[in-house]
């Protein structure tokens, strides 16, 4: 167990938190939040000794390891799988299946493990240091927002892989719903100081809130009891008669206790302004290919266009291919054939993953708003104030900001003008939970039409309207939300992680091939009997719905066969090849009997 006691911490004349006890007990994962500038990252570096607190201490025993997610972590190994698998324990050298596991679930190949870490993009190099902090089995695992440039399949792994993760850990990320799924317990750093309690982060903030609500009600009670009693004081003072009622009261003053009026916190605003289109599209995509070598095509002959109000999420594994298409739709990339046809006038307003480089450092906030022509600086100052920004802080230069306060930034610059469509990249990395919450407020009411890359399902949930899903080597667009695709199979819940439980002595090089030796036959089959299934125009309205219930449970099926997130043993893939033979079936026969019943009507 870990025990802080009365620790501090400022910078110059900015507090931080003062005196804040708090025990991270056997096996508690414990989620922390708090506004970004509070000091969540600092924490961490003060348990980890990387920073000093300025009074306090912790207790940390002499048996108990700590693992930190490194954000620069040198690579020292030659490939990826000698440079995960030196986070292991030394008695554990050995258990390398444990390395290999992680970093199938994390998104690797098998082909990748023989690459040096330096091949990999700066995404995925996160990836490998966030496997080698949890390949480490340490008795305290410390998380900085770890879900930063995980796609949702990734994401989907390590909650599961998090929720049997036998010891503790901390947590700090701006997906509430990522919290949530695998937290046993919350803390907040609010108003300088530390809080914990059991359950989920939400608990803890509706907690807070009625306790503040009574603080708040309480102290104007207070006001009232003490105004009431100096007024009786100041009108019987001077009476022989009262003079003891009077020192009572007295009395009573000096041992009541004050409270101050909490400070108001200011709260941050997103207000994207919009120019509402009732046309027939904004944006048509005419057999789009697209690749950085005609050889290797990341979309092929894609088709979709985009309407008034609609709300379309860009989903699927990295390096699909998601970003590109946000960046074609952009005009950042053009297409090697095909063509997009747009509405005359079109606006787009562009938050992408590169577009970071568009801040120059030696500019201040304020003049990077006036680089959105016809800005005023009253509207500057205003949009900045609403991004908490007020003051002098508006003239700081953007080499002196956060990452959190970059993305303000950039997303005040779309507030600043009117747009028929955003096109938004992973807008909530780097931002903390209350501004991803307001964030989401925002594009739900945002009158315009949106295309967004996010990994937040929360988000995804509330806000798309549309889908256009990478899966494996296909691309498909799908009309209805997030949450109806989750229904009708989705990603496939069924995975299963061994959370460094027990060896699975079957995940070596032959087994890893053998587990996925049909997964070309599995995806052919699959099109065919899906595309006899689409082509049908004119079936049985109860089979036609059988059929599709059928068609998710294969595509299901073949999904978890096709992939590195489900631990298969021989057992399982015979299990699953069954299912897909079965689902197979059972849709063939179902059509076969339609083209029956439609002879049987021609006669």
């Amino acid at each position: 167990m870990l025990h802080i006691h009365n620790i501090s911490k400022s910078y110059g004349i900015k507090p931080l938190f003062s005196e804040v006890s708090f025990t991270v007990g056997e096996k508690e994962k414990i989620g922390i939040i708090g506004r970004n500038g509070y000091g969540k990252s600092t924490l961490f570096n003060i348990i980890t000794g990387e920073e000093l607190s300025d009074s306090g201490t912790i207790d940390i025993p002499d048996w108990y390891s700590i693992r930190k997610l490194e954000q620069h972590l040198r690579f020292e190994k030659k490939t990826l799988l000698e440079q995960v698998a030196f986070g292991l324990p030394k008695h554990e050298k050995e258990e390398i299946w444990r390395a290999k596991s992680i970093l199938m679930g994390l998104g690797f190949q098998e082909e990748d493990f023989t690459k040096s870490p330096f091949d990999f993009s700066s995404g995925y190099q996160i990836r490998i240091r966030l496997a080698q902090a949890l390949v480490s089995q340490c008795e305290l695992l410390l998380l900085d927002e770890p879900t930063n440039y995980l796609d949702i399949v990734s994401l989907r792994w390590l909650s599961q892989f998090l929720r049997n993760w036998e010891k503790s850990f901390l947590l700090i990320t701006h997906d509430i719903g990522f919290m949530e799924s695998v937290v046993t317990h919350s803390a907040i750093i609010h108003r300088g100081k530390i809080r914990k309690m059991k359950g989920a982060p939400s608990k803890l903030l509706d907690q807070i809130e009625k306790d503040e609500d009574v603080y708040e009600k309480t102290r104007l009670g207070d006001a009232k009891k003490q105004a009431k009693t100096e007024h009786f004081i100041k009108n019987f003072r001077a009476g022989a008669r009262s003079a003891g009622l009077v020192q009572s009261r007295i009395k009573m003053l000096d041992k009541q206790d004050k409270r101050d009026k909490l400070e108001k916190l200011p709260q941050i605003k997103f207000n994207f302004p919009a120019i509402q289109f009732n046309g027939d599209f904004l944006i048509e995509a005419h057999n789009i290919d697209f690749g950085y070598t005609p050889e290797e095509l990341l979309i092929k002959k894609l088709n979709f266009s985009i309407n008034g109000n609609d709300r379309i999420a860009i989903i699927g594994r990295n390096g699909k291919g998601k970003s590109t298409l946000l960046r074609l739709l952009s005009e950042a990339e053009k297409p090697l054939s095909g063509h997009f046809k747009k509405y005359h006038t079109l606006t787009r307003g562009y938050f992408g993953q590169e577009a970071e480089n568009t801040l120059w450092n030696e500019e201040t906030i304020l003049s990077e708003f006036f680089s959105v022509k016809n800005i005023k600086e009253t509207q500057a100052r205003n949009i900045g104030a609403s991004l908490l920004f007020t003051g002098n802080d508006i003239k700081k230069k953007i080499s002196q900001l956060s990452g959190g306060e970059r993305a303000r930034v950039r997303l005040g610059k779309l507030m600043l003008k009117k747009h028929h469509l955003l096109l938004l990249d992973e807008p909530t990395n780097h931002l903390d939970i209350e501004s991803v919450q307001r964030l989401i407020e925002s594009l739900e009411n945002y009158k315009g039409s949106l295309v967004i890359i996010s990994h937040d399902e929360r988000l995804l949930s509330r806000v798309a309207n549309k889908l256009i899903v990478f899966d494996h080597d296909e691309i498909s667009v799908l009309h209805g939300g997030y949450k109806e695709f989750l229904e009708k199979g989705g990603w496939g819940d069924d995975i299963d992680i061994n959370g460094g439980k027990e060896k699975n002595n079957e995940l070596d090089e032959n087994s890893t091939k053998n587990q996925f030796k049909n997964r070309k036959e599995n995806k052919k089959r699959h099109r065919q009997v899906i595309s006899q299934q689409k082509n049908r125009k004119d079936i049985n309205e109860d089979n036609q719905k059988t059929i599709e219930k059928l068609s998710f449970k294969l595509h299901k099926a073949i999904r978890n066969s096709d992939s590195p997130l489900v631990a298969k043993t021989g057992k399982e893939i015979k299990r699953l090849e069954e299912e897909i033979i079965q689902n197979e079936e059972e849709i063939e026969n179902l059509i076969l009997e339609e083209l029956e019943l439609e002879e049987i009507l021609e006669i």
